[in-house]
Formats: structure tokens, sequence, C-alpha cells
């Protein structure tokens, strides 16, 4: 049995748990059982849709120290030997005192700091550019097996097997901002888009509404009023949606490999930090719109601008296309599962304990 913990709400939104549900697919796959550990049932849904079963800490998921001894109880009870971890919420306490009873991978987006932990993950495209080593010799913490690149990127296998040809003409735009959209963005992007379409009225939206985005109410009353939008909510296919668009708009998360993949041209934008690195990083192949935190009008602007530039360069569209095509994303999940798992067997042997 393996056990991943993680979280996802209208706050954080749904990447964590996407991913991880990616992960633990692949390592189902792999002929081993997964159960998730969440701190309150927002995610259940979406674990319960991929077929995975769940502990329940009923815990507040920011705190993460304050939930140590029901974990702790929940490991003891259940002989856990390896747990996944995927939070922005951990601690170096939280870590080291996991640390002393089972084998422990933390997957890690940022690199802004280190945390005591067995494995290390990081398969975003500019990882292997992060001195990891470094940073675990100044704090004078072990360095772990550091699993680095985006040859291991958690992308679903189904991503892997499709056939994506560029056409001539571009009709279908993809918008995707995330499970949460806290920022409204995918109705301002939306709405300029619209009130822009004379520039090409032919142009069909795909508005991808994630599980915990607060404003679904107002994308569908624009659904409703516009016979070229079209809006899914919770798709569970989301390769047969991409692979049917000639452009996307992304936020600049875990989606843009699933992009890259399939090899969809691509405008991306970021809210936060990390997704800074990777919209950097991924202008080899994709349009850089910007912030929309720090200039929402901006950069709206700048994404339809981009939108127009693809959709009248095919040869645009075509190189972006094999950019991605260079790029090895195909089965990075199965060499991710295979490393969890080879990790997992090989668990050391943990302090004897009890808890009181």
């Amino acid at each position: 049995m393996f056990y991943i913990r993680t979280d996802g709400n209208s706050q954080i939104g749904a990447g964590h748990v996407m991913r991880c549900l990616s992960i633990a697919e692949a390592l189902r796959d792999l002929g081993e059982l997964v159960l998730f550990i969440i701190a309150d049932e927002e995610p259940v849904k979406l674990i319960e849709s991929r077929g995975f079963g769940y502990l329940v800490l009923h815990t507040d998921w920011r705190d993460m120290e304050a939930e140590l001894q029901k974990l702790l109880a929940v490991i003891s009870e259940n002989e856990i030997e390896s747990l996944l971890i995927d939070s922005y919420q951990i601690t170096e306490k939280y870590m080291h005192t996991l640390m002393r009873y089972v084998k422990t991978a933390y997957l890690d987006d940022c690199g802004e700091t280190v945390y005591p932990t067995d494995m290390l993950i990081n398969y975003n495209i500019y990882a292997p550019e992060i001195d990891y080593k470094s940073m675990y010799q100044k704090k004078g913490i072990t360095i772990p097996k550091l699993v680095l690149g985006i040859e291991y990127v958690p992308v679903r296998k189904e991503f892997g097997n499709i056939e994506y040809r560029v056409k001539e003409l571009a009709r279908d735009v993809l918008i995707t901002t995330g499970g949460a959209d806290m920022y409204n963005a995918t109705e301002h992007i939306l709405s300029k888009l619209l009130e822009k379409s004379d520039r090409n009225p032919f142009l069909r939206y795909r508005v991808v509404s994630g599980a915990y985005n607060e404003h679904i109410e107002k994308l569908r009353n624009i659904a409703k009023t516009n016979n070229n939008v079209y809006l899914y909510e919770n798709v569970p296919d989301m390769w047969n949606l991409i692979k049917r668009c000639d452009i996307a708009i992304s936020a600049a998360g875990s989606t843009m490999y699933e992009l890259a993949t399939i090899g969809v041209p691509t405008v991306c934008f970021y809210f936060v930090e990390n997704q800074r690195q990777i919209a950097k990083a991924c202008e080899v192949f994709a349009k850089n719109a910007g912030n929309y935190v720090l200039s929402s009008e901006q950069t709206v602007d700048k994404i339809v601008d981009y939108v127009w530039e693809y959709n009248h360069s095919y040869c645009d569209r075509e190189i972006a296309y094999e950019k991605t095509q260079q790029m090895e994303l195909e089965n990075g999940v199965f060499r991710l599962a295979e490393e969890l798992k080879n990790y997992g067997i090989t668990a050391k042997p943990r302090e004897t304990w009890e808890i009181s």
C-alpha cells in the first residue's frame, strides 16, 4: 500500500490533488494499492472519481504541524512505511518528525528552501538548474535522493497516446485557469476575447471550469448568451478536449505539461512565484503574457494579442508544436512511479514507538 498526503480546496485549487492522482494511477498500473490522506473532505469527489480510497484527518490544511498527532496515529494503525507529501504548508519540524517513522518523498515546485526528506521530486522544466545540494548543505540537512526534471513530469498516460495535427485554420481556443480561479481570470479573459471578436468572428472558445471555481455561474451565463462559448465543468477526460483545440490559454501550472505533451500552441500567464518560473521556462514553446495578479489588464491584453498572432499564423503554431515534440514528456509519470515504488520497497526501518 502506498500513501499520499495532499489537499485541495477553493483556496489552493486542485493542482496538488490532480498531479497526485496522476502519480497514483501510474502506481496502480504498476501493481501498487494507493490511499490518499487528506485534511478535510473537500477533495473527496475528485479522489473518488478516479477510483481511490482516502482517510480524512479532520484537521486544518493550513496548519500541518497541528495534525502530526493524528497523522502519526494513522501511520501507526496502518503500518505505513512510506509517504508522498504534496503541500506548500509543510514545515521543517513536520518533515523531521515524519522522517523518524516513515520514509518520505516530497513534491517541490519552488526550490526556494529545503526540508528534511528521503526523496525530493521537482519535475519542472527549470528544476535541474536549482542547486539543491548546496541548499541542503547550507542548512546542515542530509541531501535526499533528487528526482529532477521533465522526464518525471506526472502527465496522465492518456496524454501520451494522442496524435495531434496543426490545422491550416485555427477555430477552437481552450481556456483553462486552474481548479479554483480565485481571481476570476477566466471571465476576464473570455470577456475581452469576445469584446475583440471582430478580429476573428469564427473562433470558438472552449472554457474549462475547475472543481473549486466559485465564479461558475458567471461563466454559465456567458455560455448561455454566446453561441461560440462552450463551458466544460469538472472534465474527466481533459485530453479529449485538448486535442480538439488549435490554441490554448492556460495558467502556468501542470496543465502546461499536458498541453505540451499533446503539442497545442499555448499562451500562458501566472498568478504566483512558482508559476512564474514555469511560465518563464516554457517560453521555449509558449507565449508568456505575464503576471495576472500584478497587472491583470495588461496581461489579458497580451493574451488577446498572442491569441490573434497564433490565429493568423499557421507557421507560428507549427513551430510551437515542433518545439513541444522535442521535449521528453511521454511516460514521465511512469518513470516517477518507478522511482517511488523502488524507494518504497527499499524503505529503511524507522524507530519503534507508540502513540501516548
